[in-house]
């Protein structure tokens, strides 16, 4: 893998990781476009500890929050958001596996466009005013697991499920950036156990590069998507999704593109 594939594939993980458009989509997307033989996985697991640092850069004080206070209400609405995702993880780990040889990447796209539709629809015909409830933070994480699947954005399910709820938004949005934390650094105990089959050619500079492009972009794509929420821009990620969803179809079943 060239720096500058690195570079490129760093920059999509940020962007997708907190837009809603499945960062596990789109990497799997372009591995696939560029023809990316070696196994990605320590790659991934690099510049997934690049978007986590955006994560910690942006929402620093809140995080110093629950570390200072471990049992403070929002650490327990983490905890009991994490359970589900774990539990789905562990139970259909051998399915969601098997989806990211890309074959129903279509599928999750499509899926993640009806969310987006949902999340659109919801803003503009529920108030947002409630705070997040407990029972409110296990349904997120079970959207959260849901989104393993490539394609379906784990961003974009979390946030919609707190919208449908009537959670403000940026309680939504920041609730689902800070769950991103301990879904991240779950995925990499996961991957790390088979990190010993996973390829350890790509060029360190590779690795470099894609850690601190994934990490800037993260950090713009925050930013972005906290603006996208106050104006609830959602629909136009569902139409991309759904574009991009019928370019795959037309790949997988009539053209064999890539």
């Amino acid at each position: 893998m060239g720096v500058w594939v690195a570079i490129f594939l760093g920059i999509i993980q940020g962007l997708t990781e907190f837009l809603p458009v499945s960062s596990s989509g789109h990497l799997v997307l372009f591995q696939k476009i560029f023809g990316l033989n070696i196994d990605c996985l320590f790659f991934d697991i690099v510049v997934h500890l690049g978007t986590l640092l955006a994560v910690v850069v942006v929402y620093h004080k809140s995080i110093l929050e629950i570390l200072k206070h471990p049992f403070c209400e929002k650490a327990q609405k983490l905890v009991l958001a994490t359970i589900p995702t774990v539990v789905i993880a562990i139970l259909f780990k051998d399915i969601f596996k098997n989806s990211f040889g890309g074959d129903f990447l279509f599928v999750g796209f499509f899926v993640t466009a009806i969310i987006m539709f949902v999340a659109s629809y919801s803003c503009k015909n529920n108030y947002q005013y409630k705070s997040l409830t407990f029972g409110g933070s296990v349904i997120m994480g079970i959207f959260q697991g849901l989104a393993i699947f490539p394609g379906v954005s784990r961003s974009g399910s979390t946030i919609t499920s707190a919208l449908v709820q009537g959670v403000r938004r940026n309680e939504s949005a920041e609730f689902s950036f800070l769950m991103s934390i301990p879904a991240i650094l779950g995925s990499l105990v996961f991957e790390l156990f088979d990190i010993g089959k996973a390829s350890l050619n790509i060029p360190f500079a590779s690795l470099v590069a894609g850690f601190v492009f994934s990490a800037v972009s993260g950090y713009i794509a925050i930013k972005f998507m906290l603006k996208v929420i106050k104006k609830a821009k959602f629909f136009w990620f569902g139409i991309y999704l759904v574009l991009l969803s019928i370019f795959l179809m037309l790949n997988q079943f009539v053209f064999g593109w890539f």
